[in-house]
């Protein structure tokens, strides 16, 4: 004796195909974007690690380079979260004491809030 077949299921209705297209397409959006960010950030100070080394671009920004490469201009001795500007900038400042070879310390975060201290020591 033979089953009957179980009746097809409905094709799909063509809003649902389109509300699944926009999804898809918003993901694969937000991918990109994510992606561009990283990439144009990756060599940001702000995500240096400690022995990495960086090269000053500006007069207050700088990017991570290969250590042995000529553009480094310091080496990253530690990195201190959760602290406030003038902590950085002031000429007293204990931030990197317990880096004693610390040459200058660099600031990174919104203006009014809390951000990284990075402790350097020149490198040439």
């Amino acid at each position: 004796m033979t089953t009957p077949a179980e009746p097809a299921a409905p094709p799909a209705k063509p809003g649902k195909r389109r509300q699944i297209r926009i999804l898809v397409g918003i993901v694969v959006l937000l991918g990109v974007l994510l992606g561009a960010a990283w990439f144009f950030n990756r060599d940001a100070a702000l995500n240096a690690k400690v022995g990495e080394c960086l090269h000053q671009v500006g007069s207050d920004q700088l990017r991570i380079v290969p250590c042995d490469s000529a553009e480094a201009d310091f080496t990253v001795l530690g990195k201190i979260g959760d602290k406030d500007q003038s902590e950085a900038s002031s000429p007293f400042s204990t931030v990197c004491q317990q880096w004693s070879d610390t040459t200058s310390m660099y600031w990174q975060g919104e203006k009014g809030s809390r951000g990284d201290v990075l402790c350097l020591r020149t490198k040439r």
